[in-house]
């Protein structure tokens, strides 16, 4: 469901979202085991949506010593909504994912943290609500290389049920400053700067429409054929014609709220 990655460095196996469940880890972990002998020694979670991190199990049964990271705000959330997750993706896969059990992430990590891991530097950014209020976006400094979560999908529109239109934004022009050339997005297929670049364009006209049309006084039901002819060049995306309405929904209700 998500873009699991791993990190080689001189100490072992740095994993990044492990997946949705042990059976996704434990895959994980067969194509870290081709790639090298090394142990994982250290797993970064993104943030508490659970098809990224719900595969901390396979790593922890394989590996008991590896640190699992994430963002205080997502730790805090995981105690509560690790059960609801857990479900989600029960229901989602008819049942494939059976076994999988709560591995919960253990260290906090804050923005401009950066962790020495063998001969990689990992640096941390966060920076307000994004997609989430807890999310983790990951840098190895020595690659030029950045870890996006869901802050960026390519080819996609995201869901932002737990987030923030301008957060959103505001996050992907924080990572377009950085050195980083190389990113991967939570879903879809990796590149360079065009990634952070075309969804930054699409939520950006998405939000600025929305805003547009609440101002005349549409409703957030009259406005949707007028914001689709808007989004003209992102509809052929992946979960456009599903996942558009609700996101239409939260734009007006997050420029409603500005209003006052």
């Amino acid at each position: 469901m998500n873009n699991p990655a791993f990190v080689l460095t001189s100490k072992g196996v740095v994993v990044i979202d492990p997946g949705s469940s042990l059976q996704v880890g434990r895959l994980l972990l067969g194509k870290i085991a081709k790639t090298t002998p090394s142990p994982v020694i250290a797993v970064f979670n993104t943030h508490i949506h659970g098809d990224h991190w719900l595969g901390n199990q396979a790593i922890r049964e394989a590996y008991p010593n590896a640190v699992i990271y994430a963002h205080p705000n997502m730790l805090a959330k995981a105690q509560g909504e690790g059960e609801f997750w857990l479900k989600t993706m029960l229901t989602l896969t008819a049942g494939a994912t059976m076994g999988t059990r709560l591995e919960l992430p253990s260290s906090a990590l804050e923005n401009d943290d950066t962790l020495r891991l063998g001969d990689r530097h990992f640096r941390v950014h966060h920076t307000g609500k994004a997609h989430t209020d807890g999310d983790l976006m990951l840098e190895v400094v020595e690659e030029k290389l950045m870890f996006l979560g869901d802050i960026v999908v390519a080819q996609r529109a995201g869901r932002l049920d737990d987030g923030d239109f301008k957060g959103n934004i505001a996050a992907i022009d924080a990572v377009l400053k950085s050195q980083a050339v190389h990113f991967v997005p939570g879903h879809g297929l990796s590149g360079g700067r065009e990634i952070p670049l075309a969804y930054r364009a699409f939520l950006s006209t998405l939000y600025a429409s929305v805003k547009q049309y609440y101002t005349q006084g549409l409703a957030d039901f009259d406005m949707k054929d007028k914001v689709n002819k808007d989004l003209a060049a992102y509809q052929q995306w992946a979960m456009f014609d599903t996942g558009l309405g609700r996101l239409i929904s939260l734009a007006y209700l997050q420029a409603e709220a500005e209003s006052f």
